[in-house]
């Protein structure tokens, strides 16, 4: 990575920070695939403030070529235009020596303790104490900053839980649809 643009969500009397910064993330989900993993996103006011939300700004990351391309597509994209202030390309600075992964938490639900249920059930394993603790797990809601987001596939809303951990050094690899760490790559903080 050696450039970067960021998107800062426009104040909205009438829509509040984090539904533009949604609205800005569903139109970053359908434009990233074609980078391949190649871009990934980084949120410079993560959980600050009493809501603890990602903030109103969304940091694009990745190599000149890569973001160049992609700042040409986010300038001329109508919800980016409305929403948000892009910025222009700049080169990320020298000598950072914070980096974060930023990645996707889902919540365990119901499904997933079915299934434990149905395994431990078969082997014999099931008990009283055990369902507790599961129940207790699935019970605890997530308290990490996300964004609402629209399927494209299915329509269903749902929200994508982003989860930050600060890292020592950077770590290369791939990012997902969202901008969002693969193998725990990381991104400069600056």
């Amino acid at each position: 990575m050696d450039s970067y643009c960021e998107l800062k969500a426009l104040p909205d009397p009438e829509i509040i920070q984090s539904a533009v910064v949604s609205a800005l993330m569903q139109a970053l989900h359908k434009l990233l695939p074609t980078y391949e993993g190649r871009i990934g996103l980084a949120f410079p006011a993560y959980g600050q403030g009493q809501q603890h939300t990602l903030g109103g700004i969304i940091r694009i990351l990745g190599k000149k070529v890569d973001i160049d391309a992609f700042h040409s597509v986010l300038a001329n994209h109508s919800v980016i235009r409305d929403y948000a202030l892009l910025t222009p390309v700049s080169g990320i600075p020298e000598g950072i020596s914070k980096h974060s992964c930023y990645s996707r938490k889902q919540p365990k639900g119901n499904s997933r303790y079915q299934r434990q249920k149905k395994r431990h059930l078969e082997r014999g394993t099931w008990s009283e104490t055990l369902e507790q603790a599961m129940h207790a797990q699935i019970s605890k809601p997530l308290r990490l900053p996300h964004v609402g987001l629209k399927s494209s596939s299915n329509g269903q809303s749902f929200l994508l839980f982003i989860e930050r951990h600060n890292k020592a050094r950077a770590v290369d690899g791939q990012f997902n649809s969202y901008g969002l760490a693969l193998d725990h790559a990381t991104v400069p903080e600056f």
